[in-house]
């Protein structure tokens, strides 16, 4: 994998306890699966919202598939009763 350098500002006290808690030559690799990790969790987040949207957007149309299909559903469970 190649790597790139970047440079960004940050809260000391954070670089401190980061510092302290990572040891060198691990830090870059830390960083970038905290990173993925957040990306990775906004990119679901948006996925899951997109989601809920279409599901919002069909409701109307599940609903009348719905109405359509249900007297059929019965009609297939009263068969089954009778045969069982």
């Amino acid at each position: 994998m190649r790597l790139q350098k970047r440079t960004y500002a940050l809260p000391p006290e954070t670089v401190r306890e980061f510092d302290e808690v990572v040891q060198p030559g691990r830090r870059s690799s830390v960083l970038a699966n905290l990173m993925q990790t957040w990306l990775d969790e906004r990119r679901r987040a948006r996925l899951r919202e997109a989601v809920i949207e279409g599901c919002q957007d069909m409701a109307d149309t599940y609903l009348e598939i719905e109405r359509d299909y249900h007297p059929l559903e019965e009609e297939v469970q009263r068969v089954l009763d009778a045969e069982g």
